[in-house]
């Protein structure tokens, strides 16, 4: 996938999910985060990628 080539929009969610990923694992907010939060993190890009798709 060339990320040089994507909309504005898709950059959007990829950083968006990377951001959000990294804040989850990373930073100490008393919640123990774990591998199922990821999956559904990344389901909710999906679904914000397909929708991009349609516009």
């Amino acid at each position: 996938m060339n990320l040089l080539r994507l909309n504005i929009w898709r950059k959007l969610i990829i950083v968006g999910y990377v951001v959000a990923l990294a804040a989850m694992f990373g930073l100490d907010w008393g919640y123990h985060f774990h591998i199922g939060h990821a999956v559904r993190l990344f389901v909710g890009a999906a679904a914000f990628w397909v929708v991009v798709d349609k516009l």
